[in-house]
């Protein structure tokens, strides 16, 4: 029997009708007719998932999800919202209140299994992956020596080939860990022909359990990029996920954003990480975008914003992680954010592969050592005639 799904909408149509194609399916599912008839369920049965109505009489779906979110047995239950209407407001006060996700009636049954597949695997690779967090503590030397040549062979795996491949678009990426395993990471996620996702992160925490958690942070944003057009949406779900299932003293910055290459945009949200810098080759023009939202995980009231920036030829955007501005010299400078402008200034005329290769060797020399307090990524985005 497949995964054990809970329905719960006051429609009897609606019911009979989803009931039918799940079963169908090969899941195994149970029905609700009321927010308490839900509750009463959800205590019985434990369903895997649970797709739930937002508009019932007596209880709407918003209460019957808070009071589950609210018991520690069933706030790690995913919840997938159902409605009749597709209002903003109402996609946005779901997931703020903690959906997993969202879908607008009527509906197309194979795309609402695969939403609940998609849902249902991220589920358990976050249950996989933070039982081995919160044990590594437990772990022997030689355990913890063997974890780490695995993790290390992980996290290399994890890390793109190669840039993507996209007519007048110049990619440059580096990754320099100050130890064996790295905290930081970047991905391109190709979404269509025109379309990449861009990410750069940096988990805070330490050793093995701040590498792990990596693991987990990329494999959500991998499944929840291709399903919500939003940056900003995308950043509010690996938030939730986070601040349920880790532990508060490890957190995420990041910024992931969507390259369009039709309207030559770069749509993003920025979770409490590095100001990105945009610049110009022709004008010189070096800026900060500032636009922010909140870390990730620690915070469940975080709200995040999209924010679009219009691209023209000779465009640079630079994303960095803060290993590259907080880089301490001999004497106990730091490096800064208007260093790294300034350098940015003085070789935009570099391709993009190559500004990452001199900021790195910059920032070498600034600290005249090649052992780093911090790890440092650097992505570069370079618009090209």
């Amino acid at each position: 029997m497949g995964a054990k799904i809970l329905i719960v909408d006051d429609e009897e149509d609606i019911l009979d009708l989803v009931d039918l194609s799940l079963t169908a399916d090969g899941f195994d599912v149970i029905t609700a007719r009321s927010g308490p008839e839900a509750l009463e369920k959800v205590k019985e049965e434990m369903p895997d998932l649970i797709l739930l109505d937002i508009s019932m009489p007596d209880m709407d779906g918003y209460e019957v999800m808070r009071r589950l979110k609210g018991d520690r047995r069933t706030s790690s239950i995913p919840i997938i919202m159902l409605t009749a209407a597709s209002d903003k407001r109402d996609k946005v006060r779901s997931f703020s209140a903690g959906a997993d996700d969202y879908v607008v009636k009527p509906f197309d049954a194979d795309e609402l299994t695969a939403r609940i597949e998609a849902v249902l695997s991220r589920t358990r690779t976050i249950r996989y992956i933070n039982p081995l967090i919160s044990t590594i503590g437990d772990w022997s030397v030689e355990e913890l020596g063997s974890s780490l040549e695995t993790a290390v062979k992980i996290q290399r795996n994890l890390l793109p080939k190669e840039p993507p491949k996209l007519e007048g678009i110049q990619f440059g990426n580096i990754l320099e860990s100050s130890r064996t395993v790295s905290g930081d990471f970047y991905d391109y996620i190709p979404l269509d022909q025109y379309r990449v996702g861009i990410a750069i992160a940096d988990i805070r925490g330490k050793g093995l359990p701040a590498s792990l958690l990596m693991v987990m942070v990329r494999t959500i944003l991998r499944l929840v990029s291709r399903e919500l057009d939003s940056p900003a949406d995308v950043l509010k779900k690996i938030n939730d996920m986070l601040q349920t299932d880790t532990d508060p003293e490890f957190f995420a910055t990041m910024i992931y954003g969507i390259l369009d290459t039709r309207s030559l945009t770069f749509r993003y949200a920025n979770g409490g990480h590095c100001s990105p810098i945009r610049a110009n080759e022709r004008s010189k023009k070096v800026e900060f975008l500032r636009e922010g939202g909140l870390i990730l995980g620690v915070f469940d009231f975080a709200l995040f914003e999209d924010v679009e920036v219009e691209l023209e030829n000779g465009d640079l955007l630079l994303l960095y992680t803060d290993g590259v501005t907080e880089t301490e010299s001999p004497d106990g400078d730091i490096y800064g954010e208007e260093r790294l402008a300034g350098f940015v200034r003085q070789h935009l005329s570099l391709s993009a592969d190559d500004l990452c290769r001199r900021i790195r060797d910059e920032l070498y020399e600034f600290s005249g050592t090649y052992q780093r307090a911090d790890d440092m990524t650097i992505v570069a985005i370079k618009i090209t005639d």
